[in-house]
């Protein structure tokens, strides 16, 4: 529960940065309205990847083997390639549309502090997640915790569906009755949004079962990752044999709802962007950010698929050799 509270607190944060980031942006660019999606992308950049490299940093013991340090490494070097690539944009951004000349240095600034800060808090989130009782499940995923977890997203949906509704329907009403159909559009939103958080939960619950599973080792998940789920022909230690079952049991279950939840952001996203276009059909933008998304899914969905069949094949081919 304290690492959600961090979770949320942490998203919290970067919506405001980023909120604030825009206002900024805006209020010191003459006429940046067609490349406002390249700042977007930076101030994305400098904020994202401090919270990506926080959050892997704490989940894995990095430093169990040497495969575990070159991914730490790997990791790194990554994010901050992000925070060089936004700034990049940011430069470009400020040159084509004549900004501020003042708002790449600050952005870097905050990135730097913000890439030192997730530094600086992985041995405090890895004390927090370590904390937490340990998991005693078997390494696998049965039916009845399949209808558990279900009955959860769908309770999770419906009282975010009539919660929202309750909630902005009573704020309309108060502050703007003429907008209360306001309420058909985004109460669905918030309850599809609702859906997602509860598959990323669920799917962050098997993703600690998969980490407890190979002892926290972020490069023997990798090495085993490798077999099942991405069909490679490497040898693996008689220890690491063992565990390719129970992975391949709980990961693919785990990628069944990491889509599932890609697929709710996409399409609560989709349709916000749809609203903002019907409301202003002069601006194009919202449709290329719809056609460029929904292209990037259609072409992530197809691969996603390949490799959860291929990862459950290797589960029930473990289930038939298990004696009986």
């Amino acid at each position: 529960m304290v690492r959600i509270l961090l979770n949320i607190v942490a998203l919290l944060v970067v919506a405001v940065l980023s909120a604030g980031g825009a206002i900024l942006i805006a209020v010191n660019t003459p006429d940046g309205r067609d490349l406002g999606w390249v700042a977007g992308a930076a101030v994305s950049g400098y904020l994202l990847a401090p919270l990506l490299l926080a959050s892997l940093s704490s989940f894995w013991e990095v430093g169990r083997s040497a495969d575990a340090r070159r991914g730490e490494r790997r990791l790194l070097l990554v994010t901050v390639g992000v925070q060089v690539l936004a700034t990049v944009a940011m430069c470009v951004f400020t040159v084509a549309t004549g900004a501020a000349w003042w708002l790449t240095p600050l952005f870097l600034v905050v990135g730097v502090a913000a890439m030192a800060a997730a530094v600086a808090l992985v041995p405090f989130l890895r004390r927090v997640d370590r904390a937490r009782p340990a998991d005693t499940s078997p390494p696998g995923y049965g039916r009845a915790e399949f209808r558990r977890d279900l009955r959860r997203i769908l309770v999770t949906i419906v009282a975010t569906l009539v919660g929202g509704a309750v909630v902005m329907g009573g704020l309309l009403a108060l502050l703007a009755p003429d907008e209360l159909s306001l309420v058909l559009r985004y109460a669905p939103l918030l309850a599809v949004m609702g859906g997602g958080i509860a598959c990323v939960l669920v799917s962050g619950r098997l993703g600690r079962r998969i980490r407890d599973l190979v002892g926290g080792d972020m490069g023997r998940a990798d090495r085993i990752g490798k077999v099942v789920v991405r069909n490679k022909d490497i040898s693996l230690s008689p220890e690491d044999e063992e565990l390719v079952a129970p992975f391949a049991r709980l990961s693919w279950v785990s990628q069944v709802y990491q889509l599932a939840w890609v697929i709710l952001f996409f399409v609560a996203t989709a349709a916000l962007q749809l609203f903002r276009f019907a409301d202003d059909p002069t601006d194009p933008w919202p449709m290329w950010f719809v056609v460029a998304f929904g292209a990037a899914l259609i072409a992530v969905i197809p691969v996603t698929v390949i490799q959860v069949r291929r990862t459950r094949s290797f589960a029930v081919a473990a289930e038939d050799r298990a004696p009986r």
